[in-house]
């Protein structure tokens, strides 16, 4: 049996990281769960053992924040979805070890950028040999004219370092492509197949870089982020994937975006980190999330993941209702004691005294 574990998950007013929590319950290890976010009234604390109010990943004391947070609660792995905390962790990774012991699941610097940077992306995918969408940084006229010239319209434009569907705008003619070549840190894609061609595959590679295992779903998105999705072979869009995260060679979780283009999966996005999809992932017994742990944190041997080919997933609103002197105290002293209790029942209850 495994020791149990004290994980600080950061961020989890977001929903990956309020997925990662969700991936941490169903899993069969005793953990006990330390959550974090700059605000009091983030969702994803009153579903963990210990909340703590966290400044934000760009302040000078966010990572001394992190050491002292780890020491205090006897920490033993750190994660999380949103992009700045991993890129803090990423940098900061073995001080925050020597310093405490706890290990960060996330890459190299160098790895993250890969997919943080959608230009950045679309580069390296042509560099390696990998189907890749047509592209122009917004700054680039020159570049920016052969794009329309070969791949016409609509375009897509997105923040180079953008999140979700954040900024993301489909130019359908030269106005708004004038337009849009004025916003700074963009870069332009062609757009690739249809709505109905999207794929995501989760994968997942150990501490030798070795692929453990692949899962695809096709999906339909609402707002930027997965609204139903259905598990199957797919097996050229899964074997693109594989190839991609291969040649990437990530610490633990990679998410690989592709439509079917010209008769071809193409990668159109990289999210190197647990993603969106891993509480989906992780409710059909594919939990990369507590691999992770058993691997890198419990230096257990990595094994594959079950090949999963077969299941829906629809996913629904839900509600959380919470008696507002827990936020009340959060925002005083930082930190709170067992969050969960001060959620009030479905059925409607006196808050706590």
């Amino acid at each position: 049996m495994s020791k149990s574990l004290n994980v600080l998950v950061l961020g989890v007013g977001g929903h990956v990281s309020q997925g990662i929590l969700k991936a941490l319950s169903l899993s069969k290890l005793s953990t006990h769960i330390v959550g974090a976010c700059i605000s009091p009234l983030s969702p994803g604390l009153y579903s963990c053992d210990r909340a703590y109010v966290s400044p934000l990943a760009s302040d000078p004391k966010f990572i001394d924040w992190v050491i002292e947070t780890c020491k205090k609660e006897k920490i033993d792995a750190i994660l999380s979805g949103v992009e700045p905390n991993l890129a803090a962790m990423s940098r900061h990774a073995e001080k925050i070890r020597a310093a405490t012991g706890a290990v960060c699941i996330v890459s190299t610097p160098g790895v993250l950028t890969v997919g943080d940077d959608k230009l950045t992306t679309c580069q390296w995918l042509e560099s390696k040999g990998f189907n890749f969408p047509g592209y122009a940084a917004s700054s680039d006229k020159a570049a920016v004219e052969r794009l329309v010239k070969e791949r016409g319209y609509p375009l897509i434009a997105k923040p180079r370092n953008g999140r979700g569907a954040s900024g993301v705008m489909k130019i359908m003619s030269d106005s708004q492509l004038q337009y849009a070549t004025t916003m700074q840190d963009y870069v332009f894609e062609e757009c690739l197949g249809t709505d109905d061609s999207e794929y995501t595959v989760g994968c997942f590679c150990d501490d030798n870089g070795e692929l453990k295992g692949t899962i695809a779903m096709k999906r339909d998105l609402l707002y930027g982020t997965t609204n139903r999705a259905e598990l199957g072979e797919f097996p050229d869009v899964r074997a693109e994937a594989a190839r991609i995260v291969r040649e990437l060679r990530p610490m633990g979780p990679t998410n690989v975006q592709l439509r079917i283009a010209n008769g071809k999966p193409t990668c159109f996005e990289l999210n190197i980190r647990f993603s969106g999809t891993t509480s989906i992932r992780a409710r059909f017994g594919w939990n990369d999330v507590e691999l992770a742990l058993r691997h890198f944190v419990l230096n257990e041997p990595s094994y594959k993941l079950p090949e999963l080919t077969d299941g829906i997933a629809l996913r629904y609103w839900d509600e959380m209702c919470i008696d507002p002197r827990a936020a009340a105290r959060l925002t005083a002293e930082g930190n709170l004691d067992n969050p969960r209790d001060y959620k009030l029942a479905e059925e409607g209850c006196e808050a706590r005294s």
